[in-house]
């Protein structure tokens, strides 16, 4: 087996697609936030991609049938673009196949979609909850970066950017395809439904489109329930720690 794209739907006159990826990262916020777009915007699975790359195991469903793992294009047709959706649940760990993969996906969307823009969606890890989601850009050209500079913080976010956020742009820089990341600033540590609502508030307005966010507001508060208590469980046991150590009677000699 080889890693190939199964295209289930060829879509005809497909008007100005734009590759959006949300694949499992930091906070789950990428991913989050397609799952959010299939699902609201009425998403149409039009291709699977598999892999020996990724790992092995199936999944198992909920009727009992099990699934290859995978990634699947959705298509969501839009007024002024139409959404070629990414989404999957895992990611390769190494770097060869990570290269393969991408590679795989961009020539797919220029080739066969007659695509030649690509967003990717991720966190970008604070280590620290935020009230206001800062929402970062990084792109693979001066002309992206110019043309969404009032939408995103650019320059402001160093470091690398892991796997297909990355990669599709630096891959896609080599095949002429531009390429912008938008990443919402996250805590790191856990889901984080807030971050991906800003995401696709700042897509909104990137792309032309209107989605209800409600559902996500839901899982945000959710979500802060949890953490809190995550937070209240740590200090009660750095508490206790801190009272153990100071019992604990040590000698020099």
């Amino acid at each position: 087996m080889d890693t190939h794209v199964l295209e289930l739907i060829k879509p005809k006159k497909l008007k100005s697609p734009v590759l959006i990826e949300g694949l499992p990262g930091i906070g789950l916020v990428g991913k989050l936030a397609v799952d959010h777009l299939i699902d609201v915007m009425g998403g149409k699975l039009i291709a699977e991609l598999y892999s020996p790359y990724f790992p092995h195991h199936v999944m198992m469903q909920e009727d009992g049938i099990v699934t290859m793992v995978k990634y699947d294009f959705y298509l969501v047709k839009g007024s002024e673009h139409d959404l070629i959706i990414l989404s999957g649940d895992v990611q390769p760990s190494a770097g060869g196949p990570q290269y393969e993969l991408n590679s795989i996906i961009l020539d797919y969307f220029k080739n066969k979609l007659k695509g030649d823009l690509v967003i990717t969606l991720g966190g970008y890890g604070s280590g620290k909850a935020v009230k206001k989601t800062t929402v970062y850009g990084a792109a693979n050209n001066a002309k992206m970066i110019k043309k969404y500079s009032k939408l995103l913080t650019f320059g402001k976010s160093p470091g690398p950017i892991i796997g297909a956020a990355g990669l599709l742009l630096g891959i896609g820089q080599l095949k002429k395809i531009d390429g912008v990341c938008v990443m919402g600033e996250t805590h790191g540590g856990y889901v984080d439904p807030k971050a991906a609502k800003a995401l696709i508030k700042v897509l909104s307005k990137m792309l032309g489109f209107k989605v209800s966010v409600s559902a996500l507001d839901k899982k945000a508060k959710e979500s802060e329930v949890l953490f809190k208590k995550f937070e209240e469980m740590s200090a009660q046991e750095q508490k206790a720690k801190d009272s153990s150590d100071a019992t604990d009677l040590s000698y020099i000699r």
